[in-house]
């Protein structure tokens, strides 16, 4: 059985449609994501967080499981829970977090500046490859660069 070009050419079409659907963000693009799906396709590690000079390993990271599920860790405790994006606000929590005793995190409250960054963003976009948190008054709460992100 023979498929007919216009066939062939409107599954081609909806398979680079699919394609480009399921592409993580390259590295250097700027936009403001619809939904975390947009978001998904590597962790997200983070190389600023507002009170500290300089993120410390390990450091915190998170990855979208899905268009609404995220999980990760801030450097020895891991979480999972709600990450809803919609048109560049994002609403994270209620999110579940192991309590461990951690020993080699480092000073300065680094894992709960995460956690708390997390609580009180309320925008989100990528800026030159970057995830960045913002909160209500659009002060920048964190930025964060995707591992295994690939160029455009």
């Amino acid at each position: 059985m023979e498929l007919s070009k216009f066939a062939l050419k409107w599954m081609a079409l909806v398979f680079a449609f699919l394609l480009t659907a399921c592409s993580s963000a390259p590295v250097g693009r700027s936009f403001v994501p619809e939904t975390g799906a947009t978001l998904g396709g590597g962790d997200w590690v983070a190389v600023a967080m507002q009170g500290i000079p300089e993120v410390q390993e390990p450091a915190p990271l998170w990855r979208w499981a899905s268009a609404d599920q995220v999980s990760g860790t801030g450097g020895c405790n891991v979480f999972t829970g709600r990450a809803v994006v919609k048109s560049g606000q994002i609403q994270v929590g209620p999110l579940a977090a192991t309590g461990r005793l951690c020993l080699a995190v480092p000073p300065g409250g680094q894992e709960d500046l995460f956690f708390r960054a997390l609580e009180k963003a309320r925008s989100v976009r990528v800026d030159a490859g970057e995830l960045v948190l913002q909160d209500a008054t659009g002060e920048v709460l964190a930025r964060f660069v995707q591992l295994g992100a690939v160029s455009p």
